[in-house]
């Protein structure tokens, strides 16, 4: 127990107690918040997922002391506050690259995958699809005018060439009198010409103008879909246009519902800093 005597000397001793005055003892002293750094056992993420490096944290808290030098342990642990801070300023920055990745992985796999093609994949289906139909415009122009006979499996004329078996098989899928076992048979077994068209025939299509009338029905329907699915196609390259263009305006921001609070810590943080920096330069009789 120390008696009232030596109370008073150790108050006075401690007025003329003003801390290392030498360079090498003042940068010991600098060094403390990097040595005892209280806050880092529980600042540092040291768990598998999202872990974070504690040398770069070091590091920063050793830049910020060479730099602010504190001389005492309050002033080391302003500095050490100020650290913590702009680690967590990093953490801001961190989530919001890993919110605008994960916003675009979603924008990805919505306009680019579940067997959706980019737009070279669909200029070239609707290019398939546009010569097509003008095959078909000039085949149905012969049609209509005749020219077509159904004497042999295969047509040439005027730049135009058919596939007869393949346009009475398109006339027997329109048939409704066959059975549907009959009709998968006549479609997919193979058969020959002369056993379509005789089943073609029978079924009210034996002269050329009911081949060809039937035919030019068939062929129109089958145009007017073709210029549906090139307009869906049109309107799917657009949609790849503006997921391009959505991915530009959006790649800078975080999700939407993530913005506000992400700004709010952000300011907060950046106050919080310049408070700490402001009291420690104070204290340093800076201001």
């Amino acid at each position: 127990m120390t008696t009232a005597k030596q109370n008073k000397a150790n108050q006075t001793n401690a007025l003329f107690s003003t801390g290392p005055i030498t360079d090498g003892g003042k940068a010991v002293v600098s060094l403390n918040a990097v040595r005892h750094g209280i806050f880092t056992k529980d600042l540092i993420v040291s768990c598998s997922f999202g872990k974070e490096d504690q040398g770069e944290y070091e590091e920063l808290l050793s830049n910020l002391v060479r730099s602010l030098s504190p001389q005492n342990q309050i002033e080391s642990l302003l500095v050490e506050k100020i650290a913590i801070d702009f680690w967590r300023l990093r953490r801001v920055i961190r989530f919001e690259a890993g919110s605008i990745g994960k916003y675009l992985e979603t924008i990805f796999q919505e306009f680019y995958t579940y067997g959706k093609k980019n737009n070279l994949e669909i200029e070239k289906e609707i290019k398939g699809k546009q010569q097509y139909i003008d095959w078909i415009d000039r085949y149905v122009e012969c049609l209509k005018r005749e020219k077509v006979n159904f004497n042999s499996s295969t047509w040439e004329g005027e730049d135009v060439e058919s596939n007869i078996v393949d346009d009475f098989s398109l006339i027997i899928k329109t048939i409704d009198t066959l059975s549907r076992d009959e009709r998968d048979r006549l479609l997919y077994d193979d058969c020959s010409y002369e056993e379509l068209k005789k089943v073609v025939s029978k079924n009210g299509y034996s002269s050329k103008k009911e081949i060809s009338t039937k035919l030019i029905e068939i062929y129109e329907e089958e145009r007017q879909s073709l210029e549906e699915e090139i307009k869906k196609l049109e309107g799917n390259k657009l949609a790849n246009i503006e997921a391009d263009k959505l991915n530009g305006m959006l790649g800078m921001v975080p999700q939407e519902e993530n913005t506000d609070k992400i700004l709010r810590y952000e300011r907060s943080l950046q106050k919080s800093i310049f408070q700490n920096l402001f009291l420690l330069k104070k204290l340093q009789g800076s201001f």
